[in-house]
């Protein structure tokens, strides 16, 4: 015997109410000729087809109802039902039964990975994996990386854009003793390279702001119970008011844009301090008010990545955010900006090579300020991470500045 199959797996098909007539039900009472199962399924119209949870299915009258009353008029009732019954039931069972099982268990572990990853983002680190390497890894970094800003600035302003490195009449120990020397006399940070970043940096959390923006929602925060932030994005305008802010600045001789290189050493000292402080003062402060975030007990590993998620200064301005664009970046168009004009005011034109950084630092700034919006779907880093991680991207001004020279 043949049975109609579901064109869905895990769906049971269901007897219809279409009626139809024939001849006689037993087959080959009375010589009449009855409708054969073969030919009664090729006249299986569109009519049979019924939708069934956005899905097509043939209707069962003219399969299951078709086939059993042919069967229960010809044969004993009870073969006629038992099998359409055994049948249906134990392909309703196997399909039910599998279906529940794969429903019920792929809910289960989606509740269980849930579970997972809400304790993955609580005060507590429980994962037990350590990244960077470990304390030993970031500090590491912390203190390569400040070092290695230090030997590019030296290269690029005191050894004509090439690598230093000890003469032949010189010790190692006597090019370290240069070397420091260097820094403590060129990158002392002074009070004009205090006045000069902070004053940049203040003047950036204002235009956070109060330049007009959008407004958007961040990433979904398990541990805050699915909670998005607001975030307010303007880097866009801040960005065009800073240009048109510096640029007549430098026109009235309030402040020379090339001052930025001329005192590149001691803004570059200011902005290291500042952003360990800045760090600092963000570690402590989670600390003092429980808000910390998957902690691990090592201060070094815990001062690297942050011990809050989501800082922030007066409700929204959030640190991660303000770091991620607008001190590296626009800094770095500035510096460009300055090597132009001062090229200007030397010799009455700009070459083609400065011209060329000024319009690639003009296209990476700006592109990040339009952007702006896409930053809080796509980051996961820490807060001291951020702060460090801007300094180094500000080191990097250092040999594209001095290229363009």
């Amino acid at each position: 015997m043949r049975h109609s199959k579901p064109q869905n797996p895990g769906f049971v098909e269901t007897p219809g109410r279409r009626k139809y007539t024939r001849k006689s039900v037993i087959p080959g009472m009375d010589g009449d000729d009855s409708t054969s199962e073969a030919e009664y399924s090729s006249k299986t119209t569109a009519t049979d087809l019924v939708s069934e949870n956005g899905s097509i299915a043939i209707n069962g009258n003219g399969k299951l109802n078709g086939h059993t009353n042919g069967h229960a008029n010809g044969h004993a009732n009870g073969h006629a039902n038992g099998h359409a019954n055994g049948h249906a039931n134990g392909h309703a069972n196997g399909h039910a039964n599998g279906h529940a099982n794969s429903v019920a268990n792929g809910h289960t572990g989606k509740e269980t990975t849930g579970a997972n990853e809400f304790e993955n983002f609580g005060p507590y680190d429980t994962s037990g994996e350590k990244e960077f390497g470990g304390s030993f890894g970031m500090l590491a970094m912390m203190v390569c990386f400040p070092a290695l800003m230090y030997y590019m600035w030296i290269g690029a302003y005191f050894y004509d854009g090439k690598f230093p490195r000890a003469r032949d009449d010189q010790s190692l120990a006597q090019f370290f003793e240069q070397m420091w020397f260097l820094v403590k006399t060129e990158a002392y940070p002074n009070l004009r390279a205090w006045k000069i970043y902070w004053v940049f940096g203040l003047v950036q959390m204002a235009f956070y702001m109060y330049m007009p923006g959008v407004w958007r929602k961040g990433k979904s925060l398990p541990h805050l119970g699915g909670q998005q932030l607001d975030y307010y994005c303007s880097a866009m305008w801040s960005f065009y008011t800073s240009i048109v802010l510096a640029l007549v600045l430098d026109y009235t001789g309030m402040f020379k844009l090339y001052t930025l290189l001329e005192d590149f050493g001691h803004i570059m000292s200011v902005a290291i301090i500042s952003g360990f402080l800045c760090a600092l003062v963000a570690y402590v402060s989670a600390i003092a008010r429980g808000n910390t975030f998957r902690m691990t007990g090592y201060p070094i590993y815990d001062y690297f990545l942050g011990a809050e998620l989501n800082p922030r200064l007066f409700g929204y301005l959030d640190i991660k955010m303000f770091l991620e664009v607008r001190i590296p970046w626009f800094m770095m168009f500035f510096m460009t900006l300055g090597t132009c004009l001062r090229q200007y005011e030397q010799h009455g034109y700009v070459s083609a090579p400065a011209c060329f950084m000024l319009f690639a630092h003009y296209l990476y700034a700006g592109t990040c300020s339009k952007g702006e919006h896409l930053i809080i779907t796509t980051w996961y880093v820490g807060t001291a991470f951020v702060a460090i991680l801007a300094l180094i991207e500000l080191g990097t001004c250092i040999t594209r500045s001095s290229a363009s020279c």
